[in-house]
Order: structure tokens, then C-alpha cells, then sequence
């Protein structure tokens, strides 16, 4: 190195030209063969060896691999390149500086993502991620349908499904909801440890990257990445800290970010999840936007909430687990807790009565994880049989754990406090045993406020005042310690907060006094019926102007609200009250906030369920205005007609009021495991009064809730030539959509149906269009049937060039045709613009209007 410092450029350039030859003939290879091992073209090494070029130091590292050149050799070639081109000397420093951090940075990440923080009170450490982690199954789902719930999950239906691992769409943005629990932030720390272990081994161009969403509130985009991520590895082997322009560049070159945002429901301030999705919808479309992918996961959010991101997004909801997959997760879970033939165990477990009546419950992955804790912490124990009553027996072993610390552990728990004396240590044990209170507190003020910082809040409660004799300093630091070691909080972005949202709920609501419970059950039950009419943005059924109308909570409030009903404590007769009046009078709302109270697994008495389900079926039928009219015009028009005029004339009224919301009814009825609403679907779909308003729409709701009959329903009414080809052809697309060939074949004939108009037609060839990247998107067909070979969206492409010149069409139709192609494929769409602005068929000003839509 000191030689080569001493050398002039042009001289260091042919010394390494000479030293570079040397090597090469040592190992007797001829210019082919190191072009070949080191994929660099023969005509550079040929330049290199004879000084004529500088190698930049890319090319220069392919080369010295190639030639298994290390060591001081190595760095003596290496120097004659940077003096040869001293300008690079500071490319090649900072070139050095990202791989080592890159290379940290796998190694820390890849550490810390087999360590979810679980909730755990067991003694010993707790499993790692690897251990207990059972692979989920996910759906795609649209956002604009209410049915976000999937009750196909529930009934064991649901055909098309994938793997949570094939969510990762090769899209900009990609979107994972669940439920509370549901299983998000461990999907997200696998797909972090499988992207890592992918890089290491060359096999991926995406380098994946976990940030908490509640960083990029504070931070700009990139500090909130480099954050997010010292906060995070500081504690798993991260040697240096991370700066902010780090994430500025590609990890190398061709690659890019794959961001993967947790928890953007836990960000409680709408205006600032606002500015979140806001910021990452700007950096989709930034000069940056090749740098980065991003995964959000939250809870089910309002969909104008995501308006930003724009359409091309990837929605996915997580399933819950199968029971078969209960078995599998309770197995993993005995086995890394030490149970022996922890099969068998989890066999036993999951055939018991007494777990029978909560398997719903334990479909939930946080649900399942605690189970199966309190399960082998007291085998003969009787499980609990709600929500709140898991929630309850688990926390208290925390607690418990925590306060029975044994002597060898006096001065971890005590954080060096028990040189100041027994005063001292009995104030730090009352703190102890206040400390569910205190959590409680700090649980309901970050409801309110999200920025209150945790010790400040116990340190300004006389429960937990400093000793005069104790400085500031050290006190803090055993109320955080105590904090942390309660196992229900952890330290993220520099903060104190909850393992999960979900605890932070339950603490909260079990804190609330019983006069502050009342209030906020009288605020639901009570306070929240109005006389007023609701817009439609707010995702609520339509009201009656005149009539008391209940109004929702959002849905990130359903799950605390849910404690507060499962809380055991107020009176359970004025309650029960209560809600029946819900179920009664709530409509369509009131059953649905009930429904999924339910599936969260909060405990509603027999009475309210009956209730909604009583009200439910009402609202699938005729109700008392539709009756009023229907007599009414009996009298007036029909008064002689036979009973089947009669029948008809009712059905006719019937889709004139509110479909969506029966349809809706009917889906709310699954929730609650009732399959009467499959047989209310399948009669909306079915009734020939009814299928020009909703008939393919519902059949197709019917298949994908896996119900055999809504694929002939489909099939039925693309052939039914009584109907409108409008409504032909939306049952054509569901079908084929659903993987079925027949809804190929019947668009393919709609398409080349003379009969039908030519809008329809074209329609039907964009469908077929865009139909192969749809099925491409979705892998699991149904009947396990794999996506259509053929590659049909050339064949609506070519369909859709024919109407366009087809001369016997009518220009405004030639033109349309274009218009869809355009939205398929805007290079060809060009091309026939073109021709038909100098079609001498076409009146000039439809010459003009193509030659402008092809500028």
C-alpha cells in the first residue's frame, strides 16, 4: 500500500494492469475463462491488464474473488485502483461503510425477528418466534365490501385462499388486516426473517425492514426507518447505530427496501394515520418510489383512510386458524414449553369438553398463544369461557410471577434500591403490588393521549412517589424496570409501550371504576341513538328520517368496548336489558356491532343472541312499509288477482327496498355461525324478480363463501337471454373470475354475439382482458383448480383491436373499444388510435378525437 501511494496515477494504473496479468497466468487461465468466473466482459480485463482503463472497484472486487485474491494482496491491488482514480477514493469508502452496516444490519435483524414479544408468564425464557409460529392462511379482499369479516372463515367455507406468505404481491403497496390478536406483527416478523435469510443467500432483490408505524408520525421517512431500527437491534448484537441516509440508497444496486409497517391502528389519532399513509402514497410516487415496497398491517381501518395509497393496492385479510391448525399451534407451544409428546398433549387439550365450548376463541393467535400458557400452568384448571375471563387469569399470573421473584433475584427486582435501607425496599414493594393498578391507569391515558410517557405518569402517583432519600435517576429506572419485567409491556422506538393493543384495551377497560364503566356503556347503549341521516361515507346502513337511529362506534373501538361488556362487575340485568333493546331496535347496525362482539368472543347472554338473530331474519324479509305498500296496491290495482300475481307483485316491491341491506342481513346471520343466511342469499340471488338488481353480485358472494350453488347461479343467468346483456355479462365475469371455465366460454360467446350490443361485447372482451392477471394475482382456485393456461388476455386484446376496426360497428362503439384497450395495454391502444385518425370511414371530428387520445 505504501508503494502504491508513492506511484503516480498513470504508473499505479499499469502496475495494477501488470499485478492483475500476473495473477491470471498463475493460474494459468486465458482471458475467457476469468470473463467467465468473474461475469465480466473479456474486452475490460483486457483493457485493465493493459493499463489502459481503471476497473472501478465493482469490477475490481469481481475480479479478485475470481481469482481468490485476499489478504494483503488483495489490499496492495485494491490501493494501486485508488490512486490509479483518486476521485472514487471516497465512492469506494462509502461503498465499504453500506455493506458493513448492511451486513450488521442482517445479522442484528435476523436475531431479533425470531424473538417476538409474546406475552409470557411461564418461568424460563419465553419460545422464540421459530418454536411456536404456525403458518395462517389469507384472502384477498376488496376494500369497498363490507363483508371484511369473511364468514366463510367462520363456517369452515372460503375457497379461494392462499398462503399468508403469497400476500406479497409484487405491488407498490400491499395491505394486511386482522382482527384484534389476529396475527399481524408475527407475519410481519417472519416475512422479515425469511427476507433476511433470502438476501443472505443472493436470492432476493429486496431487503426487508420493520418500522412500528407510530415512528413515522415523529420522524421524517427515512430517520423514522433508521429509528426504528437502532431501537429495535440495539439489544440483539447492533454494533453501530444507523444513519438516516442509509435507507436514501438502494441496499444495492438493482434492489430496493421492503418496508414493512406494523401497527398502523395502534396510531390512535386519525389525523395522523392520516399523514402516515399520506407520506407513503407521496413516496409511491416519488423520484424514490424504485427504492421502496411497503406492507401496512393493521387492524380493519375505514377505507377512506387508505384513499391515498390510490387503487393499485393488494388488500389481504388473515384468516383465523382451522382447528386442525389449533392442534398443530398447540403442539409447537407444549413442545417449546417442555411437555412431553406434546402431540398427544395437544391432542388431549383440544379434545377436551371444556376447550370444545372456547375453539373458536383459541382460532385466534394471541388467544391460542395464552391458552395454551395457562393450559400447562394448570392442567387440571377449567378453562375460562370468554375473552375477558383469559385476558383476566392471564394477566393476573403475570402479576403473580412477577411478585414471587426469588431471593438470588432480590436485586433485579429491586434495581439496586436495597443499599437505601428496608423504608426504601417496603415503598418499592408497595409499587410492586400496586402495579396492575398503575398499568391499568397508564393503559387508559394512552387511549386518550398515545404520547404520555409511562414513567412520568407512575412516578406523579402516590402509589409509586420517589423516597426522599432515593435520587430521581435511580428511581426511574426501577419503575421502568418494573414496567418491563411486568410482561405486558416492552421498549419500541424509545418508547414504553404494550406488547399488543390488545392489552392495552383490556388494561384499560379493567381499570375504569364502576361509575366510569357505567358511563361508557351508557354512552354506547344509551347516548348513541340520534334522529338524523347519516352519509354514506361513515359505513353505515340507511336510516329512517324521524325514527331513533343507533349509531356505531368505529371499528378500532369495538374490541375495548368488548372488555367493558365481558367485565362481569356491573349489573348484569340492566345490561342485558340493554342490549336486547340493541338487538331489537339497532337494525342492521346494532346486529352487526353485536355479531362481532361475538366473534371477538366476548360473552353476550343467550337472550341477546336470539335477539339478533330474530332481528336478522326480520330484516331478510319484508318488512312493515314494504307490506303497507304492497296492500295498498292490492286494493287499488290487483284486487281480483290470484295468489301467484300476488306473490310476484310482493317480490317486485321487494327490490325496491333496500337489497344491499338484506344482503348484508344475510351475511351478518353467518357471523353468528347461522346458516339460514346462506339460505337467504341463495334466495335473493335465485328470485327472477331480483336478479336484475343483485342477482350476480350475491350468486357471486354465495361462491365465495363457498357455496356450491352460487357458481350455477352464475351460469344460469349469463345464458338467461330474458335478461339485460348488461347483467348477462356481470355473471359471465363473476364466474370466470372464480376460476370456472364455463364463465370463459360464456364471455367468449357474449363477445361474438351479434344479438348483443356492442358496449356489452366490447366489455366482454376487456373482461377477458384483464381476467389472466386477475386468476395470476389469486392462485387458489376453487376445487383446486389452477389458473387458465391460455393466455387470454391477448385474446381480449386481439377481440378488442377487431371491434375497432370492425367498419359495420358505429364509430362512437369503434372508439370505446379503443378506450378499454387502452386501460390494458396503452402501447397498442396507440397504434390503433393512429390508424383511425386516418380512417377515411370516420367523420372528421371521430378522426380527431382519436388522433387526440393518441397524443
Amino acid at each position: 500500500m505504501a508503494d502504491g501511494e508513492a506511484l503516480a496515477p498513470q504508473q499505479a494504473l499499469a502496475r495494477l494492469g501488470t499485478l492483475l496479468r500476473d495473477a491470471r497466468q498463475a493460474r494459468k487461465w486465458a482471458l475467457r475463462e476469468l470473463a467467465s468466473r468473474a461475469e465480466i466482459a473479456v474486452g475490460t480485463i483486457s483493457q485493465a491488464e493493459q493499463g489502459k482503463s481503471t476497473p472501478n472497484f465493482v469490477t475490481l472486487d469481481a475480479l479478485l474473488t475470481a481469482l481468490g485474491v485476499e489478504g494483503e494482496e488483495r489490499a496492495e491491488l485494491e490501493g494501486l485502483r485508488d490512486r490509479a482514480e483518486p476521485r472514487t477514493r471516497p465512492v469506494r469508502a462509502r461503498a465499504e461503510a453500506q455493506c458493513r452496516l448492511l451486513n450488521d444490519y442482517v445479522a442484528a435483524a435476523r436475531e431479533a425477528a425470531r424473538h417476538h414479544p409474546h406475552p409470557f408468564f411461564l418461568p424460563g425464557a419465553a419460545p422464540s418466534l421459530t418454536d411456536v409460529h404456525w403458518g395462517q392462511l389469507a384472502v384477498p379482499v376488496d376494500p369497498n365490501s363490507p363483508d371484511d369479516g369473511h364468514p366463510a372463515s367462520l363456517l369452515g367455507a372460503g375457497l379461494r385462499f392462499l398462503p399468508a406468505a403469497g400476500a406479497l404481491a409484487e405491488k407498490r403497496v400491499c395491505v394486511i388486516t386482522a382482527g384484534p390478536g389476529g396475527g399481524k406483527s408475527s407475519l410481519l416478523r417472519v416475512w422479515l426473517e425469511e427476507g433476511l435469510n433470502r438476501w443472505a443467500g443472493a436470492q432476493a432483490a429486496e431487503m426487508p425492514v420493520l418500522v412500528p408505524a407510530e415512528s413515522l408520525v415523529k420522524h421524517t421517512f427515512s430517520k423514522a426507518l433508521a429509528t426504528a431500527v437502532n431501537e429495535h437491534l440495539r439489544p440483539h448484537g447492533l454494533l453501530d447505530d444507523f444513519p438516516a441516509e442509509f435507507f436514501t440508497h438502494p441496499p444495492r444496486a438493482g434492489a430496493r427496501w421492503l418496508v414493512l409497517v406494523d401497527g398502523l391502528d395502534e396510531v390512535t389519532s386519525t389525523a395522523a394515520r392520516h399523514d402516515v399513509v399520506g407520506a407513503l402514497a407521496a413516496l409511491t410516487k416519488s423520484h424514490n418510489a424504485h427504492l421502496f415496497r411497503f406492507v401496512i398491517a393493521a387492524r380493519p381501518l375505514p377505507t377512506r383512510e387508505f384513499r391515498a395509497l390510490g387503487p393499485d393496492v393488494a388488500w389481504y385479510r388473515l384468516l383465523p386458524f382451522s382447528p386442525e391448525d389449533v392442534e398443530q399451534v398447540a403442539c409447537r407451544w407444549f413442545g417449546a414449553l417442555g411437555l412431553p409428546e406434546p402431540a398427544r398433549a395437544a391432542e388431549r387439550f383440544t379434545q377436551d369438553p371444556a376447550f370444545r365450548r372456547i375453539a373458536d376463541l383459541a382460532r385466534t393467535p394471541l388467544m391460542a398463544a395464552m391458552l395454551c400458557q395457562l393450559h400447562v400452568d394448570s392442567p387440571g384448571r377449567e378453562l375460562p369461557t370468554s375473552r375477558g375471563m383469559i385476558f383476566r387469569q392471564f394477566t393476573e399470573r403475570l402479576h403473580e410471577r412477577q411478585c414471587a421473584a426469588a431471593a438470588p433475584d432480590t436485586r433485579q427486582r429491586y434495581a439496586g434500591l436495597e443499599k437505601y435501607g428496608p423504608a426504601v425496599l417496603g415503598r418499592a414493594e408497595h409499587t410492586l403490588e400496586k402495579l396492575p393498578e398503575l398499568i391499568g391507569l397508564l393503559a387508559a391515558e394512552r387511549r386518550r393521549d398515545e404520547t404520555v410517557s409511562a414513567v412520568d405518569l407512575l412516578e406523579s402517583q402516590p402509589a409509586a412517589q420517589r423516597p426522599a432519600t432515593v435520587p430521581s435517576g435511580e428511581w426511574r429506572t426501577f419503575l421502568e424496570a418494573s414496567l418491563l419485567r411486568s410482561g405486558l409491556l416492552t421498549v419500541r422506538a424509545g418508547r414504553i409501550v404494550f406488547l399488543h393493543q390488545t392489552l392495552l384495551e383490556y388494561c384499560a377497560a379493567r381499570h375504569a371504576s364502576p361509575e366510569a364503566r357505567a358511563t361508557e356503556l351508557a354512552r354506547l347503549l344509551v347516548k348513541g341513538w340520534s334522529r338524523h341521516w347519516v352519509l354514506p361515507e361513515l359505513d353505515v346502513s340507511r336510516r329512517m328520517l324521524g325514527r331513533r337511529n343507533w349509531n356505531p362506534p368505529g371499528r378500532e373501538e369495538e374490541s375495548y368496548f368488548g372488555f367493558l361488556l365481558d367485565d362481569g362487575e356491573h349489573d348484569t340485568t340492566a345490561l342485558t336489558k340493554e342490549l336486547e333493546h340493541l338487538a331489537n331496535r339497532g337494525g342492521l347496525d346494532g346486529c352487526r356491532f353485536l355479531a362481532h362482539q361475538h366473534n371477538l368472543g366476548t360473552e353476550l347472554p343467550s337472550s341477546v343472541t336470539r335477539a339478533v338473530t330474530d332481528t336478522l331474519l326480520r330484516l331478510c324479509r319484508i318488512g312493515r312499509c314494504e307490506l303497507w305498500w304492497a296492500k295498498t296496491a292490492r286494493r287499488k290495482r290487483i284486487a281480483d288477482d290470484s295468489a301467484p300475481e300476488i306473490e310476484r307483485m310482493f317480490a317486485r316491491i321487494l327490490s325496491t327496498f333496500q337489497v344491499d341491506d338484506r344482503v348484508e342481513a344475510a351475511t351478518t346471520l353467518l357471523y353468528l355461525r347461522d346458516r339460514r343466511g346462506l339460505d337467504v342469499l341463495t334466495e335473493l340471488a335465485c328470485s327472477p324478480y331480483l336478479s336484475g338488481v343483485c342477482g350476480p353480485p350475491v350468486a357471486a358472494r354465495l361462491a365465495k363463501l363457498g357455496d356450491r350453488n352460487g357458481a350455477e347461479i352464475l351460469a344460469a343467468q349469463a345464458q338467461d337471454s330474458d335478461l339485460k346483456a348488461g347483467k348477462r355479462l356481470r355473471a359471465a365475469g363473476f364466474l370466470a373470475e372464480l376460476g370456472d371455465d364455463r364463465g370463459v366460454e360464456l364471455l367468449t360467446r357474449l363477445a361474438h354475439d351479434e344479438d348483443v350490443p356492442h358496449r356489452q361485447r366490447a366489455e366482454a372482451a376487456l373482461w377477458l382482458a384483464d381476467l389472466h392477471a386477475h386468476l395470476a394475482e389469486e392462485p387458489a382456485q376453487p376445487n383446486g383448480a389452477p389458473p387458465p393456461a391460455a393466455p387470454l388476455d391477448a385474446i381480449g386484446h386481439d377481440m378488442l383491436v377487431a371491434f375497432a376496426h370492425d367498419r359495420t360497428w358505429r364509430a362512437p362503439s369503434r372508439l370505446l373499444a379503443v378506450e378499454l384497450l387502452a386501460g390494458v395495454d396503452a402501447g397498442r391502444a396507440r397504434e390503433v388510435y393512429a390508424e383511425l385518425s386516418n380512417d377515411p370511414t370516420l367523420r372528421w371530428w371521430h378522426r380527431r378525437r382519436a388522433r387526440r387520445a393518441r397524443t
